[in-house]
């Protein structure tokens, strides 16, 4: 019994030590920094859990058999570095994948149709302009009188390009005969018309105010045009017609891109939809702005760059913060520069940086013209059906494709996976600890 007691009261006495022991040390660590946490010192790289490393980091094993696995762990790193830089760059590319469906719709957009007299200008009003000017000047001699040209009026009786341009225009009233939209609906009862300037003169554009539920050659678009004047100016005839997404601008499109419609001849134009959804890309970009036109960009690029030229504002370029015009030289100088720039390539759309829009519908036309022997040229535009082609594009290789990937590479040639770095910043992170407890301890 007297064993027992001297045995327990040995025990306490040791607690009471130890207890004491650890209070001390407690003490004396308070304040110190908080990098000193509770890690286990003796864990090293040769723990980690990547086939090979235990043996390249155990000096125990054979100098032959270190460096050998030391070639074949260095050759899989390289290896998974390179793949792992090939998924990431493909997934930074931000590559596509386009489909492409065939929609049927209830309704359709219908494009904008602009149409210009090739006959630039009125020869009557312009001959009422030339008899103006000539009883200003008290100029008789008529041969004089009928030479005098556009660039010869501009500046005179307080008149610039612009005025000059507006007061020998055609008149759209007088152009067109007949136009209906659907069977027995005037044009003006579904839709307006607008005056728009462009490099062939005043012309006129038809937009529908709503969108089309019905389809078939004799269900939309009839506009039967004539030109009233027998005279040409250089000597020139016809009409040119541009097909056109609302959001265009067809300052210069309607030279570039339009078609000619002669009198004496019927066009029917039939219209297919093609609607594009596009991501932007790094190395496609886009616009998103629903409002953003390309060609209205390029547009007023060749305008800028026009007015660089000229200094002065032909009548077409009325998105330009400017003087129009307003003397025989500085017209001739904008024809002049309108021209090279235009037609003789000084000027390219390539260097305007202009971009596409993310959304963007592309109006095709397919056209069948037609003899009809009269003296009318007559234009018929309309949907063929109500379907159209939606082309959109989705993200082909994603973050989740990415980590799989990079997933599937440390796998195969580390045998290795997000638990073994974390492993690893584990042994760095308590090597850190180490060489700092030695540092304060020094």
């Amino acid at each position: 019994m007297d064993e027992q007691e001297e045995v327990n009261d040995r025990f306490q006495k040791e607690t009471s030590n130890n207890c004491d022991k650890a209070g001390q040390r407690l003490q004396a660590n308070r304040g110190k920094t908080s990098l000193q946490l509770h890690v286990n010192p003796g864990k090293t790289f040769s723990d980690i859990s990547v086939t090979g490393v235990s043996r390249i980091c155990n000096k125990r094993c054979p100098p032959v058999q270190r460096r050998l696995w030391g070639l074949v762990l260095l050759t899989c790193t390289a290896l998974m570095m390179a793949q792992v830089w090939d998924r990431v760059s493909c997934y930074l590319s931000m590559p596509v994948s386009v489909n492409v469906r065939v929609t049927r719709n209830q309704t359709l957009r219908f494009p904008v149709v602009t149409f210009c007299n090739k006959n630039l200008f009125n020869i009557t009003s312009l001959n009422e302009l030339r008899d103006e000017l000539a009883e200003e000047m008290n100029e008789t001699s008529q041969s004089v009188i009928e030479s005098w040209d556009i660039p010869d009026l501009v500046g005179k009786l307080g008149r610039d390009a612009e005025e000059i341009w507006t007061r020998i225009r055609h008149r759209r009233e007088l152009m067109i005969t007949e136009c209906f939209f659907t069977r027995g609906r005037k044009c003006e009862d579904l839709g307006t018309w607008s005056t728009i300037y462009t490099v062939l003169g005043v012309c006129y554009q038809y937009r529908l105010n709503e969108a089309v539920s019905i389809s078939g050659i004799f269900n939309n678009l009839y506009l039967k045009l004539h030109d009233p004047e027998t005279d040409r100016y250089n000597d020139d005839s016809g009409f040119k017609i541009l097909i056109h997404d609302p959001r265009d601008h067809p300052i210069i499109d309607i030279r570039t891109h339009g078609s000619t419609l002669e009198e004496g001849w019927e066009k029917a134009v039939r219209v297919t939809v093609r609607e594009f959804k596009t991501i932007p890309t790094q190395r496609w970009p886009c616009v998103k702005n629903s409002s953003y036109s390309s060609s209205q960009c390029v547009s007023k690029c060749f305008l800028k760059a026009l007015y660089n030229h000229t200094q002065c504002l032909m009548p077409y370029m009325k998105d330009i913060d400017g003087a129009f015009c307003n003397s025989s030289e500085e017209y001739k100088n904008g024809e002049e520069w309108e021209k090279n720039l235009l037609f003789y390539g000084r000027w390219s759309h390539h260097n305007c940086g202009c971009m596409k829009q993310c959304n963007e519908d592309i109006y095709s036309v397919y056209a069948e013209a037609a003899v009809t022997g009269d003296s009318t040229a007559k234009l018929r535009v309309f949907f063929q059906d109500l379907t159209f082609d939606e082309i959109s594009e989705d993200i082909a290789y994603d973050a989740i494709a990415l980590l799989c990937d990079i997933g599937g590479t440390l796998g195969l040639l580390l045998g290795a996976s997000v638990l073994t770095f974390i492993e690893i910043m584990e042994v760095c992170w308590i090597k850190l600890i180490a060489g700092r407890k030695k540092l304060l301890s020094t």
